[in-house]
């Protein structure tokens, strides 16, 4: 009896860590970064804000603690000197690095993604982007002004925008952007709107995807990276020998 044709191989996402690996190390920091290119990542996702003095560093919030004990208290980061935070350090004994520090860590062993956390550092991501030629790097934002405003100021620049919400109209989203890349909320894709995505010429990005399973399904719809805080867990996973298109 002939054998039933077997699915064909699964195409690979693309694997973006998510502030680096950061289940094995503090988020946003250079060794998170360093393990990041050590799992094989395709990308680093890192977020920015920029200081009183005009440095752009990496950190997810807008806040960071600064003294000790009772002592200590959340400052917003653009009250600070670059020096401020350059001073800081984790538990770990990591700093907080700017995103020079990164650029160079990186020099092109993948692609650098820039989430901009807070408006008017336009100036300034262009002014890394241009300093560091050899990497490959591509700018994203909630605010989708920012990356427009980045694209304007330095044509050619690689451009995606966030999203939290089930467009009803994605494809007007899109439109008026030239976004390369559409970054949603993993637990609000389909394959309809992986469809919708692509029909306009858009990249989807899904964030952020920890589960296997969950990475196996959006591999099947199509969607074009994975934003995770375990990259080598995943690309291990969807480059496993029986990883099929049915996701199985």
């Amino acid at each position: 009896m002939p054998h039933a044709p077997s699915a064909p191989p699964l195409r690979l996402p693309e694997i973006i860590a998510h502030r680096g690996a950061s289940r094995e190390h503090r988020e946003n920091t250079l060794a998170a970064f360093a393990r990041a290119l050590e799992d094989g990542a395709d990308g680093i996702e890192l977020d920015v804000h920029g200081t009183s003095d005009g440095v752009l560093v990496v950190h997810h919030d807008p806040v960071i603690r600064v003294g000790h004990g009772e002592a200590s208290e959340d400052v917003p980061i653009g009250a600070l000197t670059a020096a401020d935070v350059a001073a800081l350090r984790w538990d770990c004994g990591e700093g907080v690095p700017t995103l020079a520090d990164v650029f160079r860590l990186v020099d092109g062993r993948a692609r650098v993604y820039v989430e901009v956390k807070a408006p008017g550092l336009e100036g300034l991501v262009t002014g890394v982007l241009e300093r560091y030629p050899s990497v490959t790097a591509a700018v994203h934002a909630f605010d989708h002004r920012v990356p427009v405003g980045v694209r304007a100021r330095r044509p050619g620049t690689s451009i995606g925008l966030l999203s939290a919400s089930y467009p009803l109209n994605v494809c007007g989203v899109l439109a008026s952007s030239g976004a390369e890349a559409f970054w949603q909320h993993a637990t609000l894709i389909d394959e309809p709107l992986v469809r919708a995505v692509h029909d306009a010429g858009v990249r989807v990005i899904a964030w952020t995807v920890n589960s296997t399973p969950h990475a196996r399904q959006l591999a099947a719809w199509g969607v074009d990276a994975l934003c995770t805080d375990v990259p080598g867990e995943l690309r291990a996973a969807l480059t496993a020998p029986g990883h099929r298109r049915s996701g199985a």
